[in-house]
């Protein structure tokens, strides 16, 4: 097994088509001056280093070894969901990475445990460097995401959610109740109509979740020419969040002003 190994899961980045050539430049240096070295040292044939790539996009994927095929199919592609960089050597993919050196990037639009940097090899010089050369590269690519992608984003959701099923709840009791001629009408319609969004909520909550993901994506592969949707489903997302939060105050105020008018004329 190799002897060193560093790892890390990468969040919150933009990839462009520059992004992707300095990933490709900086292993195919290191490709091709590693297996100088062991040509020049007669070193054996299995610990040569090879790269490949593979690219998976509108529901279908290639392994390749020549870069500029990947730039032809990404630029071509309407929705890429991965790409992945293996700078392995022939041991390395004979015994499934358990020996030799194995260098990795995956990046997963889909799939935040499938993006990552993963270096190992028996040179501990070399996985530092490798390790820290394209944590360079992918450190300029972070984005804004991040602030949407947490916890305290689902958090905030699901307290919109039991804010805006009480105002509801409330706004239909104050409606509904003086049509129907029963004991306790308010408090009947205020819990029915509450209980009835509670049990709605936990399948609202989910697509609510899942349409800020695909908005605020853990990776976003960015193209000249074909990165506007995103944008498009963010400025969405921000102009549903303004505006439901002005119905709201809206409804509320007229409520509220309401009730003091009673207490003002009697």
């Amino acid at each position: 097994m190799a002897k060193y190994l560093r790892d890390e899961f990468l969040k919150n980045i933009t990839i462009t088509e520059q992004t992707l050539t300095l990933i490709d430049e900086f292993l195919s240096e290191r490709e091709e001056t590693t297996n100088t070295e062991l040509e020049a040292d007669c070193a054996e044939a299995n610990k040569k280093l090879l790269m490949t790539y593979i690219i998976r996009f509108d529901n279908r994927g290639y392994k390749l070894n020549d870069f500029s095929e990947v730039e032809k199919y990404y630029s071509q592609a309407s929705n890429v969901e991965r790409i992945i960089f293996l700078l392995d050597s022939a041991e390395s993919e004979r015994t499934n990475k358990m020996y030799g050196s194995s260098f990795e990037v995956r990046l997963d639009s889909n799939d935040t445990n499938n993006t990552y940097i993963q270096v190992a090899s028996d040179d501990g010089d070399a996985v530092n460097s490798i390790f820290c050369g394209l944590k360079e590269i992918l450190n300029k690519c972070h984005n804004k995401n991040g602030y949407v992608r947490n916890t305290w984003s689902n958090l905030l959701v699901q307290l919109f959610g039991v804010a805006v099923n009480f105002v509801i709840s409330l706004i239909a009791a104050v409606e509904i109740s003086p049509h129907i001629k029963i004991d306790n009408a308010f408090i009947i319609v205020f819990l029915f109509v509450f209980l009835i969004f509670s049990n709605a909520w936990g399948f609202i909550n989910q697509q609510i979740l899942r349409f800020l993901n695909y908005s605020f994506p853990n990776v976003r592969f960015s193209r000249k020419g074909k990165s506007t949707l995103h944008w498009l489903a963010q400025a969405l997302v921000a102009g549903l969040i303004v505006a439901f939060t002005l119905l709201i105050i809206s409804k509320i105020s007229s409520w509220v002003g309401n009730i003091f008018g009673q207490y003002m004329t009697s």
